[in-house]
């Protein structure tokens, strides 16, 4: 394919979320490119909406077509915290044997470049209302990881959506509260709560890695292509932002530390 030579991601993004797409595209390495669709649910309540999210994978996946993806990547923690560690395993073993394609959600890719890292405990910031950040904490809990500290991100403006209103000056602010961390990782939680322009400030300066759902969903895609090198495959140098500073700066919504 012209614009994918190197591989072709199949990107699910809840509704209303505003975040996935600029971010995907500022993270991609060079090769890589990706098709989008919506995650639907008409369903009153946000954790029903999380849940049918995976439940109608299937119908969802018809927006695709007979695209010739070379991974799936499913751009929702909050469904991942809700179906459960065991489950969500058990449901893309399912969907990776039918596809004959890797499948990858943003909860196990965290779990994963956490994992990648060597971290054991990790301080959280949250956008999240408080259930569904408790329902996160029992979720990295049982992939073995200890939480220390639970920062609250507020957006200032409300507006459509608390999460996707969220502004990159908003988590700054509550960040500065991590400022002197000690766990083994920061991560930032969720891929509506805008995350590039933090992951650049806190990149230079000292103390533990900062990882965001989105950096880690768009890593764990690429390398979860068979034919990806290793460079693009080394999660390191996605911390390091060499090859999507530039881009995010260019874009017009991260500037260089």
């Amino acid at each position: 394919m012209e614009y994918a030579p190197l591989g072709l991601i199949g990107l699910l993004t809840p509704q209303a979320n505003t975040t996935v797409e600029p971010e995907a595209w500022a993270l991609l390495p060079t090769g890589y490119s990706l098709i989008n669709g919506r995650l639907v649910s008409q369903a009153p309540s946000l954790d029903q909406r999380l849940l049918d999210y995976f439940d109608q994978l299937e119908s969802s996946m018809l927006q695709f077509g007979n695209a010739p993806l070379s991974v799936l990547a499913l751009a929702c923690t909050g469904s991942s915290y809700l179906m459960g560690r065991e489950k969500e395993a058990q449901w893309v073993h399912a969907w990776q044997a039918r596809l004959n394609i890797p499948v990858v959600t943003a909860g196990m890719a965290v779990a994963a470049a956490l994992k990648t890292l060597g971290a054991r405990r990790l301080d959280l910031l949250s956008p999240y209302p408080a259930d569904l950040t408790q329902a996160s904490i029992a979720y990295w809990k049982s992939h073995g990881f200890d939480i220390g500290t639970v920062q609250a991100v507020n957006s200032s403006d409300p507006g459509f959506h608390a999460i996707y209103t969220t502004s990159s000056e908003s988590a700054n602010s509550a960040a500065q509260a991590l400022s002197a961390s000690s766990a083994d990782a920061v991560l930032m939680l969720g891929t509506g709560m805008p995350s590039l322009k933090t992951l650049l400030t806190q990149r230079a300066r000292p103390g533990p890695p900062w990882l965001s759902s989105m950096l880690a969903l768009m890593w764990q895609s690429v390398a979860a292509i068979p034919s990806t090198p290793p460079r693009p495959s080394d999660l390191q140098t996605w911390l390091d932002a060499g090859h999507w500073a530039d881009r995010a700066q260019a874009m017009g919504f991260a500037r260089k530390a």
